[in-house]
């Protein structure tokens, strides 16, 4: 069976599942929610895409494959589900904008034969806005630190602003439209394949056009709009709301809510293109398609922006849907983790049945449990103590603990969806109200084992490692020499 993954990144399920008036129109999705296995509660293992993805290629905890803001790279010698695939004969392809896949992070795309990167067609000029937020980006800042970006105005240098800025240009019907295309050449030569879409018009700047980043200059809202977004991007971009002070005006929220869900319409339109040319040519009769996102985003939610220093399910509730050809659709309520993904992505492409994966209810009912993590980013100065730590989660049934610096952290989500009201207890409470409930013993021994592993990392102490040029501090919560993480 083919396999294709379509991520739309940064679209988080919350701002789909609210009231009408509040959500944004997305007739399509709504109708996928009847005409595939639809998942109301699954669950990234992560806040941002490297870690997520990494998870659904091999299964793995950000802490098992080790790809996160503290390496910046996949190292581990776990096969990825692109290479599986690929070494039993399916042709492997990554198409996508986004940067984190262009082949400069050791290892997110190991497997793929061939990566196919689709912007926005080249102007003449270049485009203003995208480029100030990617250059907010410490990331982007720190790799032209490294290469001595402004030294000389090499030609490589301007091809690469052109680039940056192209990015931020809604580009993902060219993706949805070459995925189409290789799908039915694939299907002409009879060769299996699994093609792996990161679609990112979702992600900021929330493009509220099919073809800019700004609203037309034509009204009054336009322009204040349009005015706002130089200043308000980039201070978000850069991390400034984890840094003392930071505060932005109502306005601005509504505003970023507002970009953000009409983001979300325009990829509507896309997909709905997308799967209805599919269907209409018979490509997805033999094909796995699964529909989800790698993680939320945060309109100012627990004082959050963008997508980072987060395990709430404003970050990690994410949507979910299953197109398999012999199975029939169906509204799933169980906990799912989207690192779970791997297994049925992996059966598929093998020819393997589904049974012990997320399309097998009774593994389901027995594992409905999904564990979380985030690294946080060491790279950037005068962040506020609460986000200079390592953190981590678990939700069974309805009870989620999130375990910080300071202590555990438990919710009911069933009462309170936006942990907005914290209880502050112990991991045994955790266990117990679990137990309580008549969870799963399984799924709570998983999340217990899972809190245990990360404290009893947090307490082992900080070891000197001595050298020639410098003294490097190992972190053995993250497993690395500070001074080495990028």
């Amino acid at each position: 069976m083919n396999v294709v993954l379509l991520v739309v990144d940064s679209l988080r399920a919350c701002s789909l599942d609210g009231p009408p008036t509040l959500r944004p129109r997305t007739p399509f999705l709504r109708r996928l929610n009847t005409e595939t296995i639809h998942f109301r509660r699954a669950y990234a293992t992560e806040c941002w895409t490297l870690p997520a993805h990494c998870s659904m290629f091999t299964g793995l905890l950000p802490s098992e494959h080790g790809a996160h803001f503290q390496t910046m790279a996949y190292s581990d010698r776990a096969p990825t589900l692109a290479e599986i695939l690929a070494a039993a004969g399916c042709q492997t392809e990554v198409v996508t904008r986004n940067s984190l896949f262009d082949g400069t992070i050791p290892g997110a795309t190991r497997g793929f034969l061939a990566n196919t990167r689709c912007l926005a067609p080249a102007s003449g000029r270049i485009d203003a806005l995208p480029l100030v937020v990617a250059f907010a980006k410490p990331r982007v800042r720190r790799l032209i630190r490294r290469s001595g970006f402004f030294g000389t105005l090499q030609r490589e240098n301007r091809n690469f602003v052109r680039t940056l800025a192209r990015m931020g240009i809604p580009a993902d019907r060219l993706v949805l439209d070459h995925a189409l295309q290789r799908m039915a050449d694939q299907r002409r030569r009879g060769q299996r394949y699994f093609l792996f879409l990161n679609l990112y018009d979702v992600h900021a700047p929330y493009s509220p056009s099919p073809t800019s980043p700004l609203r037309s200059f034509g009204s009054l809202s336009g322009c204040a709009e349009n005015l706002a977004l130089p200043f308000v991007l980039p201070r978000i971009s850069g991390h400034a709301y984890l840094r003392p002070g930071f505060r932005v005006s109502a306005w601005t929220r509504r505003m970023l809510l507002a970009r953000y869900h009409r983001a979300i319409e325009l990829m509507d339109e896309k997909l709905a293109d997308f799967y209805t040319a599919a269907r209409a040519a018979h490509l997805l009769d033999d094909t796995l398609l699964i529909v989800t996102s790698d993680h939320g985003e945060a309109f100012g939610d627990h004082g959050l922006y963008f997508h980072d220093a987060s395990v709430y399910d404003t970050h990690l509730h994410v949507p979910l849907w299953i197109h398999h050809p012999d199975v029939a659709p169906a509204v799933v309520d169980d906990v799912v983790s989207t690192r779970d993904l791997f297994g049925v992505m992996r059966n598929a492409g093998l020819g393997h049945g589904m049974a012990e994966t997320l399309l097998d209810p009774a593994y389901r009912r027995a594992h409905p449990v999904a564990l979380a993590e985030h690294f946080h980013y060491p790279h950037t100065a005068g962040l506020l103590a609460e986000y200079t730590q390592n953190l981590t989660a678990a939700v069974v049934g309805t009870r989620k603990i999130i375990l910080r610096r300071e202590g555990a952290e438990l919710y009911d989500l069933g009462s309170d969806p936006g942990e907005t009201a914290p209880a502050h207890g112990t991991l045994a409470d955790f266990e117990s109200a679990c137990r309580g409930d008549g969870v799963p013993a399984a799924a709570i021994a998983a999340a217990v084992a899972h809190v245990r592993r990360a404290s009893a990392a947090r307490d082992r102490p900080a070891v000197r490692v001595g050298s020639s040029a410098r003294t490097r501090r190992v972190d053995t919560a993250a497993g690395l020499p500070a001074s080495d993480q990028r």
